[in-house]
């Protein structure tokens, strides 16, 4: 019967034991105002003794705060993005925050996403931002509420969290010409998206620098989703003369030009070398294991969730981090 009672003990048991009010007991709570070193170690044996747990929603009350970040992500069916929710996951639950995700249509088709998120009181936002505007994130940026970008810079003092992209394709351009390739084709994602001109400057950029170019029969336009690389690569399969290696700007596209090269009895890497971007989980699956490009998507989605946690403390300070990507080199490039 005791343990019943202890267990049920309120904030007004509290103040009875402590002999104080509930105000007092709730800045105590919250850490707000100043309250008496004596007053306050009162309250917290009172807490200690009745084992009273305060319930997020009670502090949320107190500090007008809900505990909870808004995730915006493009899309939930490209597993690159996976990994950047489960480091933003992460971040919030060690911080006792709940996450109210959504795919970034959302906000670009639905505006009243956006009061969806002032409805629910969000704390903060991640944007993964991909091909988005500041006039998309207005209503956001207007209600107040801090909001970090991750793989997108737009400006406007907003932090952003972003990848090497330019780096990992130089990267794994340099090791292609390494291994030999001359005949190099790049299997490009959306135009419109940063991190995708940034790894075509990169090959290009590379190929320039040893003498060689990227003419534009070599490029192949995908969209970064599955199924574009297939027709990419068929593509590329029309022209004269075929690449001896294919870089697309990710690892669905790359495994999409794996399968349209089997199917049109091409061995790789013997025929054609195909390396990827991102190292998702499906890239050491295919047949052969992909050679890609390991992009950190854990940590972006870690540090930015602890970006925006931050700055619910203390003003939020203008970042732009840019993350290091490393090659994976695997079978599907032809090297050691």
């Amino acid at each position: 019967m005791k343990e019943s009672r202890v267990s049920q003990a309120t904030i007004d048991d509290v103040a009875q034991r402590a002999r104080v009010s509930i105000s007092t007991v709730s800045r105590v709570l919250n850490n707000r105002d100043r309250v008496h070193p004596e007053t306050r170690e009162r309250i917290l044996r009172a807490m200690r003794e009745l084992q009273y747990q305060p319930s997020a929603m009670a502090r949320g009350l107190a500090n007008q705060r809900t505990h909870t970040l808004g995730f915006i992500i493009p899309t939930i069916s490209d597993p690159f993005f996976i990994e950047i929710v489960r480091g933003v996951e992460d971040a919030a639950s060690s911080a006792g925050y709940s996450l109210l995700v959504a795919s970034q249509a959302q906000i670009t088709e639905h505006p009243r996403y956006t009061q969806l998120l002032n409805q629910r009181r969000v704390d903060g936002v991640v944007l993964v931002a991909i091909e988005v505007q500041r006039r998309d994130i207005e209503a956001v940026l207007q209600s107040g509420i801090p909001i970090v970008l991750i793989q997108q810079d737009i400006g406007a003092g907003i932090p952003t969290f972003i990848a090497d992209n330019y780096g990992g394709a130089c990267q794994m351009t340099e090791h292609l010409l390494r291994c030999g390739h001359r005949r190099i084709a790049y299997i490009s994602g959306s135009n419109h998206t940063p991190d995708n001109g940034e790894r075509l400057r990169g090959v290009r950029d590379t190929l320039t620098a040893h003498g060689l170019r990227l003419p534009a029969n070599r490029i192949a336009q995908g969209n970064y989703l599955r199924g574009s690389g297939y027709e990419a690569m068929m593509q590329l399969l029309k022209q004269t003369e075929l690449p001896d290696a294919v870089f697309a700007a990710n690892d669905q596209m790359a495994s999409d030009a794996l399968i349209a090269l089997q199917e049109n009895g091409l061995r790789v890497p013997d025929d054609v070398a195909v390396v990827g971007f991102d190292d998702v989980p499906l890239a050491s699956y295919v047949t052969p294991a992909l050679t890609t490009v390991h992009q950190p998507a854990y940590e972006l989605g870690l540090q930015a969730a602890q970006c925006v946690l931050q700055a619910l403390e203390k003003p939020m300070n203008t970042e732009h981090v840019v993350l290091p990507t490393h090659l994976v080199v695997r079978k599907s490039c032809g090297c050691p």
